[in-house]
């Protein structure tokens, strides 16, 4: 995995999870690698609207999905 992972390679990583809905630290470990190296390619797939945040939990941790 390069060090700061496409918007391609956090989609694809967001896709194979076994799980609907998923933080941004569940990604990060998917892809090996901390949260702020994948930031550029997830903020360019959240523009790109391939991945949506579905809520906050009661700690103010964000959820997100794979948009259908």
């Amino acid at each position: 995995m390069p060090e700061n992972p496409t918007q391609e390679q956090v989609v694809e990583a967001a896709r194979s999870l076994d799980q609907s809905e998923f933080t941004r630290d569940d990604l990060a470990g998917k892809l090996g690698v901390r949260k702020p190296k994948m930031k550029e390619g997830f903020k360019a797939a959240r523009r790109a609207g391939q991945l949506e945040k579905v809520r906050n939990d009661e700690e103010g941790t964000g959820y997100f999905r794979v948009a259908e």
